[in-house]
């Protein structure tokens, strides 16, 4: 048990009405993965021990979600865009020493090359200047797409690279990564922000926009959440 973020359980508990025992530790899950349940009494709470390092907010943030979800009560949005936001740049950030890809942008059905032209040209009249280009060598359900800025790459998950895959859904991933390249990131009470408002605004013009998110929601499974 860690008594630091068993501390911050029992705390969030507390707040939220419970009367349990808390007993709370990290878990090495393969992914990022945080578990709470109820037994006999006893609040059991595993967290990612990717997340020993997180700051306090974000750990408190955690709790909140977990607990929030066994009291049957919403979770306040300031919450999850705590524990989200944390996760997000976590993730995005993460060494891609672990899913490293074949460097070279041709895959068995899309040439990444030839679609970053295309976007390139119809919608950021060829203003962005081409990173390194590739797929990723795992087939990655949860992160579909990263602009890696210190390489200057973008990689793609070759779970994409299938025949059934619309060819919109692969331009969207590009489209998307490229905006990345574009706004690049800001800072807001120092919190760093890789999707602003101003990107948000401009990946909704992408004409099959809402389609390509149905398309990637349904590959990831429903209980997942895709990144990118």
């Amino acid at each position: 048990m860690d008594a630091k973020l068993n501390q911050i359980i029992s705390n969030v508990s507390l707040n939220l009405g419970f009367r349990y025992k808390v007993v709370s530790d990290y878990y090495p899950y393969k992914s990022i993965k945080n578990t709470a349940r109820v037994k006999k009494g006893v609040l059991y709470v595993r967290a990612s021990d990717k997340l020993k390092d997180a700051p306090q907010e974000v750990k408190e943030a955690l709790a909140y979600v977990l607990l929030s979800k066994i009291k049957g009560i919403r979770v306040a949005p300031r919450y999850k865009r705590v524990y989200n936001d944390y996760i997000h740049n976590l993730i995005i950030n993460e060494s891609f020493d672990n899913i490293k890809g074949i460097h070279e942008p041709n895959g068995s059905y899309f040439n990444l090359d030839e679609i970053f032209h295309t976007i390139n040209t119809k919608y950021f009249s060829n203003e962005i200047t081409k990173p390194a280009l590739r797929w990723s060598k795992r087939r990655a359900y949860r992160i579909f797409g990263r602009y890696d800025r210190s390489k200057n790459e973008i990689v793609v998950s070759s779970l994409l690279d299938e025949k059934k895959t619309p060819k919109y859904v692969v331009e969207y991933i590009m489209y998307h990564e490229m905006l990345h390249i574009k706004f690049g990131f800001t800072y807001k009470r120092g919190r760093r922000k890789i999707h602003p408002g101003s990107f948000k605004k401009e990946e909704e013009k992408f004409p099959y926009y809402k389609e390509s998110i149905d398309y990637l929601k349904k590959v990831s499974g429903r209980e997942r959440k895709f990144i990118f």
